[in-house]
């Protein structure tokens, strides 16, 4: 079952990839204040992020649906450990003109690097690292669109999963997370 779900990532994300040929393309890119708690501990970090849009994809409701692939980078860390994510997937951008308001929803995938602060068995301070697959359950945003070229993320909570080790023996378990982000992008499209 598992498998099946990454093949069918997989290939959504082939099929986007291969519509780069037609016109019609807009990008975005932007970074946000990160704050998240993974392991019992509360983090703040940054994170950035660059997508590509299929522009005006769909019109319905005066407002615009845009879909493509999207990379996300985030680091994030504490006195008691930190977090680093390599994400990749798909996002939804649903834009409805007259408010400037952008609804975005994603899908991602890659990669974790949790750093756990613990206490060994005997009592001694010790460092837990593990590196993971790791994805984004669901992502989902509320954007605010500042004349052309310009979008304030006003909230966007991530639900990303991975494998963190324990604060005593050092195994890991997989947990979910929850990182709250907010912060600026930049449109790369032409005025429509």
């Amino acid at each position: 079952m598992a498998l099946d779900r990454y093949k069918l990532f997989l290939a959504v994300c082939a099929w986007t990839v291969s519509a780069f040929a037609q016109e019609n393309l807009a990008a975005e890119a932007g970074f946000h204040y990160a704050y998240n708690s993974v392991a019992e501990s509360n983090e703040n970090g940054a994170s950035m992020y660059g997508a590509y849009f299929f522009k005006s994809s769909s019109t319905h409701l005066q407002g615009r649906s845009r879909f493509g692939p999207i990379g996300e980078f985030s680091g994030s860390g504490s006195g008691s450990g930190s977090l680093y994510t390599y994400l990749f997937g798909i996002r939804l951008n649903t834009e409805w003109q007259k408010s400037h308001l952008v609804l975005h929803a994603d899908y991602k995938a890659g990669g974790a690097r949790v750093r756990v602060n613990g206490v060994t068995a005997t009592g001694s301070n010790a460092l837990f690292v593990r590196n993971s697959f790791s994805w984004d359950i669901s992502g989902v945003g509320l954007d605010l669109r500042i004349g052309h070229h310009y979008v304030v993320t006003l909230l966007q909570a991530d639900f990303p999963a991975m494998e963190v080790p324990a604060f005593v023996s050092g195994s890991s378990a997989w947990k979910g997370d929850m990182r709250l982000s907010g912060g600026i992008g930049h449109r790369f499209d032409r005025r429509h």
